[in-house]
């Protein structure tokens, strides 16, 4: 179990990515002052556990209704991963993200769009959630191995979107570019084995 809860951390902290959207943070939060910006982090973060724990509690029975087999998921998960990790390698510094709109930069609206449903509680971390909840024995066994490792990620989102502009201060541009390349890579990797272990489940090899 302590193996398996660390992979679903890593998994989570890698698709989740918070070092790799800090430019678009800065961007997309430039016109608010350091008080206004941290009550937007604080609500971004609530209204993503919000989204996040409606899919840990309702995500079996979301795949169970539709039919979906637990090896279909991984095979689509694995695919969606490596897009996402394919964008991770081959962006530009700072160009991961696309650029916030006008709208984007000054409604009352930023906290939910595009910073909790988007950058953190995106597709690709609501996937990896019903990856993990529809390939477990029990769900309660997985929803308890789940929801210590999506906080643990929230926290760490939390801390490092509030030390944003120091952490682009000591990194720069390169510095996080490669930290988000050798993320991808590691996605990368986890992609194809979803891929493989889908594969398998579906009796295809």
């Amino acid at each position: 179990m302590k193996h398996g809860f660390l992979q679903i951390l890593l998994t989570i902290l890698l698709v989740m990515d918070p070092i790799g959207i800090i430019p678009s943070f800065l961007a997309i939060t430039s016109s608010y002052d350091t008080k206004t910006r941290n009550r937007i982090i604080t609500k971004a973060i609530l209204l993503a556990g919000l989204v996040l724990g409606v899919f840990l509690a309702a995500g079996k029975f979301i795949l169970d209704f539709f039919g979906i087999k637990p090896g279909a998921f991984y095979i689509s998960g694995g695919i969606l991963f490596f897009l996402i990790a394919f964008g991770m390698i081959y962006s530009k510094p700072g160009t991961n993200r696309p650029p916030p709109s006008e709208e984007e930069m000054h409604t009352g609206f930023v906290a939910l769009f595009p910073l909790a449903i988007h950058m953190i509680a995106g597709p690709g971390l609501l996937t990896v959630i019903m990856t993990y909840v529809s390939g477990g024995d029990s769900w309660l066994s997985t929803a308890l191995t789940l929801l210590p490792a999506v906080l643990i990620g929230l926290l760490c989102m939390f801390v490092v979107l509030r030390s944003s502009a120091l952490i682009l201060r000591v990194l720069g541009d390169m510095g996080i570019a490669v930290m988000e390349k050798i993320m991808g890579l590691i996605l990368a990797g986890f992609a194809v084995q979803l891929i493989y272990n889908g594969l398998l489940s579906l009796g295809v090899i």
